[in-house]
């Protein structure tokens, strides 16, 4: 996390093969963020709505962002200054969810 946002780097493979790819994902100014590891987050796994092969997805419903806001006290000020979007990154890893208005821009790197 800097000035110019969260910079998230993850390694991958291309399908099919084992020719090793690096994936980007910038937010631009992100709200919020975590990161676990995957094993604490066996409820995402158990949903069965994940699709094998990639890393990120948009969260619209039952993720953290709606969790930690029927908590009194918690993101109150996210809540009041606009209209946020929830992101997760999953690995075998370590997965990281960033609270975001826009989407990340996502690029390749060699």
């Amino acid at each position: 996390m800097s000035r110019s946002g969260l910079r998230v780097v993850v390694g991958t493979n291309h399908s099919g093969n084992n020719e090793s790819l690096w994936v980007e994902y910038h937010f631009d100014a992100p709200r919020g963020f975590r990161f676990l590891d995957e094993g604490d987050l066996i409820r995402y796994w158990e949903s069965g709505v994940f699709t094998h092969g990639y890393h990120l997805f948009e969260i619209t419903t039952g993720g953290w962002l709606e969790q930690e806001t029927q908590l009194p006290g918690m993101l109150s000020v996210t809540s009041a200054v606009g209209t946020f979007r929830e992101w997760f990154i999953c690995t075998t890893n370590g997965c990281i969810n960033v609270l975001s208005v826009k989407e990340p821009l996502i690029r390749e790197l060699a």
